[in-house]
């Protein structure tokens, strides 16, 4: 696949109420060796930081979209009428709190030329508690859903939606794909960190049962290098190649 045959991919962010958090994961975005691309960063109306913020933002790939004011969404709805939103061949989900190799986009792609799959995801993330500095290397699963990349196609398919949940509205997406057939599963670990930093839509509780006991711990060194990594400290080019090193 050449530069020019390449397809437009939408990520898709539903921010909230933490620039920082947004500022890092427009700079993960910015620095993605694929293109074409575009961030359809969404919010609802009382976001004054994030609009402010945005309004600084001289990318021209970098897109806005307020939801309508008084219409109450579910974290599902959201994804939906930012995906619909979207001009990309593909869409891609990009939590706004979490950290992404600059090689992410171009690999989930690339992984599905020549197949007749419509969507990837990886089924290992590095993991990161926040509070306790403690990395992990999460259990191996058949996806993790904040991963996804996906036609927008299959998305015209009532059954391939989000579903309207506050938490939990990914999970049957990521069913209906592997259901029938269209869900390519990758095991590159280091692409992906995700991030608990305190005020998830999982609370605390959920990650300690269901998350970090099933993860294998990172070394104190490894796990204040990924933090170094997540405040900007380890220059984005050597932070992919660091990661991919620690985790082979």
């Amino acid at each position: 696949m050449t530069f020019l045959d390449q397809q437009l991919v939408s990520c898709i962010c539903i921010t909230h109420n933490n620039v920082d958090f947004l500022k890092r994961s427009i700079a993960c975005f910015q620095q993605q060796t694929y293109n074409p691309k575009e961030l359809i960063v969404a919010f609802t109306p009382d976001n004054t930081a994030a609009s402010d913020f945005l309004s600084r933002v001289n990318d021209p790939s970098v897109k806005v979209l307020k939801f309508p004011p008084g219409i109450p969404l579910t974290l599902g709805e959201k994804r939906n009428t930012a995906i619909d939103f979207a001009r990309g061949f593909y869409f891609c989900v990009w939590d706004d709190d979490d950290w992404y190799s600059r090689n992410r986009l171009e690999f989930q792609v690339k992984s599905l030329a020549g197949t007749a799959l419509k969507s990837s995801a990886l089924s290992a993330i590095i993991l990161y508690d926040a509070p306790a500095n403690q990395a992990y290397l999460s259990a191996t699963r058949w996806a993790w859903e904040q991963t996804l990349l996906c036609q927008k196609s299959v998305f015209e398919s009532p059954a391939m939606r989000y579903a309207k949940l506050e938490r939990g509205e990914d999970s049957g997406l990521l069913f209906n794909l592997k259901k029938h057939n269209l869900l390519l599963t990758l095991e590159r670990p280091d692409l992906y960190i995700y991030v608990y930093h305190g005020n998830n839509s999982f609370h605390r509780g959920h990650w300690e049962v269901n998350i970090l006991p099933w993860g294998k711990k990172l070394s104190d060194d490894h796990s204040t290098l990924i933090q170094k990594i997540l405040e900007g400290k380890v220059h984005r080019t050597e932070a992919s190649s660091l990661l991919e090193n620690i985790l082979t």
